[in-house]
């Protein structure tokens, strides 16, 4: 599955805590937003599905920032080719945790798998 597939959205933290912004581009972007590539899968499209967000600290996201304690680097020009990589200490790995549907992936050049 391709991160195009699942409607995918750069953010950016906003001026008031709590905010968030989408921004055009990654050279904005603090962060990415997509729905749910498992559950995405399981109910045959958007309908019902969660979105993920994973915010990039070395782009300025503290670890106090909800969610948590992901971080990740973007690496790429754009949602086609983008890749998560670690922060340091991190996994470059996304794994969901709490009640919710527990999806465990990465993003590596647009291709989630």
């Amino acid at each position: 599955m391709r991160l195009t597939e699942l409607d995918p959205e750069f953010l950016k933290l906003g001026e008031k805590p709590g905010h968030i912004c989408h921004v055009e581009n990654i050279d904005e972007a603090q962060g990415i937003w997509f729905l749910c590539p498992k559950c995405f899968a399981a109910n045959g499209g958007r309908v019902g599905t969660h979105g993920i967000i994973c915010w990039s600290k070395s782009r300025g996201v503290p670890d106090d920032v909800d969610p948590k304690p992901g971080r990740w680097k973007l690496d790429g020009t754009g949602f086609h080719d983008l890749t998560l990589n670690a922060e340091p200490g991190k996994s470059r790995s996304v794994l969901l945790l709490g009640d919710g549907c527990k999806w465990h992936g990465f993003i590596t050049n647009g291709e989630i798998t």
